[in-house]
């Protein structure tokens, strides 16, 4: 069960990127006509077309997603998803009906790549704070979820793709409305809603790879060496985590070694690469680690401190 504490920060985070996402709609989104991917390029385009408000069709797209998830087995993760999906709808008809046009970004068709990079790289944001805090923006993360967790062998990039792509094509078509609902087929020449969408998309998926991968990287050290005592007290010291011993043996020398094996963030490289240049009968390579699970947080200090206690008694 998790702790009330970190219950609550997570639906705080959910709160705040809900508030967020909602913002950049309004301010983003709306006044440079355009649709952004997925489900919510859907809801944008229809507001667009029928004036029914985005934040209405969320919460009545995105329900029976987080039902049927829910009914999966993702309780909390379909519970967390709706969750962000009606505060976001909630705030963003809020917002629309105060309607403080001074704050929008309207970029009257003239550098319309800016708004655009502005509002994806923000749904990157709040998709990696969404997914840290056990949830998701719903629609095709929802979608995803289900995918990845029944089907591993199905791709769902190509799924999401081929969602994104038609988003954008309709888009071609939606916007070549005039404010009176006048078809002008002279604006289907004009492919900037799809290379808007396409853009969207782009700085979106790029930014919460990039911060997702960051913050889950690691960097594996495997070290061979005739003085472990004294590194593994050092690592100690700099890491405040301990590794892994193994006893090996040298093929060409035939001399014993140990093998030491330790998981530390990529901050700490450079110190332990400078500490390790003081052991020249040492020989060590690094490995990049996708990720590490583990609950560390409560037993790595207590773990450390015995260590070097009984290290020290050994010297």
């Amino acid at each position: 069960m998790e702790k009330v504490s970190k219950i609550v920060i997570r639906y705080l985070i959910i709160t705040f990127a809900a508030a967020l996402m909602a913002s950049s709609t309004y301010i983003l989104v709306i006044p440079n006509d355009f649709a952004p991917s997925g489900i919510s390029g859907i809801c944008v385009m229809v507001q667009y077309l029928f004036k029914f408000s985005v934040g209405y069709l969320n919460i009545i797209i995105n329900l029976p997603l987080c039902i049927v998830a829910f009914i999966m087995g993702y309780r909390r993760f379909a519970v967390r998803s709706y969750y962000f999906c009606l505060v976001y709808s909630l705030l963003y008809v809020i917002i629309q009906r105060i309607n403080p046009v001074f704050l929008q970004y309207d970029a009257k068709g003239q550098d319309t790549m800016l708004p655009v990079l502005i509002a994806g790289v923000t749904s990157g944001l709040v998709t990696v704070m969404c997914y840290e805090s056990l949830g998701s923006q719903c629609g095709t993360d929802i979608i995803s979820k289900i995918l990845s967790e029944k089907k591993p062998e199905f791709n769902f990039f190509f799924a999401s793709f081929i969602i994104n792509s038609a988003v954008a094509v309709i888009s071609l078509f939606v916007y070549a409305f005039d404010e009176n609902l006048v078809f002008d087929y002279h604006n289907l020449s004009n492919y900037k809603p799809v290379a808007l969408c396409v853009l969207y998309c782009l700085s979106d998926s790029l930014l919460a790879d990039v911060i997702w991968r960051n913050g889950k990287e690691a960097s594996q050290f495997i070290v061979i060496t005739s003085s472990p005592e004294q590194i593994i007290e050092s690592i100690m010291k700099i890491t405040h985590h301990t590794g892994t011993i193994i006893d090996g043996r040298g093929v060409y020398t035939g001399d014993d070694k140990t093998v030491l094996i330790f998981v530390v963030n990529k901050f700490q490289v450079p110190q332990i690469k400078r500490l390790l240049k003081r052991f020249p009968d040492t020989f060590s390579y690094i490995a990049t680690v996708n990720e590490t699970v583990g609950y560390f947080d409560s037993r790595k200090v207590k773990g450390v401190d015995k260590a070097l206690k009984q290290n020290n008694q050994k010297e």
